[in-house]
């Protein structure tokens, strides 16, 4: 099974952490790549850069910032393939930021397919500027967050991506029930139910595009079905 490691941040680390976590983030992305655990991560930048993105009565709202004025943001992710759950955990509290911050674990709900363009992506390749749309549902307007036709939408939606070339890798995540957070201290492993940002809203599905820009970005976004219900987060990628 497939799962999305959200790599949470709340700031920049003292100087101490982060001479830490620079000596034994490569250690560990180069021991879970050799196990064949980690099918790919990448860095995301500062939540400054986020746009959100919402749809309503046919006109794009844009504006600047995540969705989620929480003190704890998305710094990036891993894609890991476990055998179940526990072995997902004991991944994400084998990974150096669980020491400081916390890593949420959450399954893809389908079956998320990596083709070449993920590969490229993963190695960063130019295949045009890489961007993660991040949708969050729940709240109000009420939509079943699990509705059928929202899910065939959303998947025509990536078809049509495919189509043209812009869509790199994407799926809708378990439900928040689903989602685990790890957090390490004093070597001891701390488990939490359900996603690192408490409340009403949640993450329900990430996807990775390529475009010429963030203007690219937002169209792409705003082209997202649950966009005209919710809101999608543009997110850039560090430039590593």
């Amino acid at each position: 099974m497939r799962y999305l490691l959200t790599i949470v941040a709340d700031g920049m680390p003292e100087p101490e952490k982060l001479a830490v976590l620079q000596r034994e983030c490569p250690r560990w992305v180069h021991e879970m790549d050799g196990r064949g655990v980690r099918l790919l991560g990448r860095e995301l930048d500062p939540p400054e850069a986020t746009t959100t993105v919402r749809v309503r009565h046919g006109e794009t709202l844009v504006t600047d910032g995540p969705f989620a004025e929480t003190k704890e943001f998305m710094a990036g992710l891993d894609i890991i393939e476990c055998a179940n759950l526990d072995d997902a955990i004991e991944v994400a509290a084998s990974h150096p930021v669980s020491w400081y911050t916390a890593i949420e674990v959450r399954p893809f709900a389908g079956d998320l397919h990596l083709g070449e363009a993920a590969a490229a992506f993963a190695r960063g390749d130019a295949c045009g500027e890489p961007f993660l749309l991040v949708t969050w549902m729940g709240g109000t307007p009420a939509t079943p967050v699990h509705d059928q036709a929202v899910a065939d939408e959303g998947d025509g939606w990536r078809r049509d991506l495919d189509r043209r070339g812009l869509h790199v890798l994407g799926d809708a995540l378990g439900r928040p029930d689903t989602a685990t957070t790890v957090r390490v201290r004093d070597g001891s492993t701390l488990l939490a139910d359900g996603p690192f940002v408490q409340g009403e809203d949640f993450i329900a599905s990430i996807d990775v595009v390529r475009c010429q820009d963030r203007q690219e970005a937002v169209e792409l976004a705003a082209s997202h079905p649950v966009a005209r219900h919710h809101a999608i987060e543009v997110r850039p990628f560090c430039n590593e």
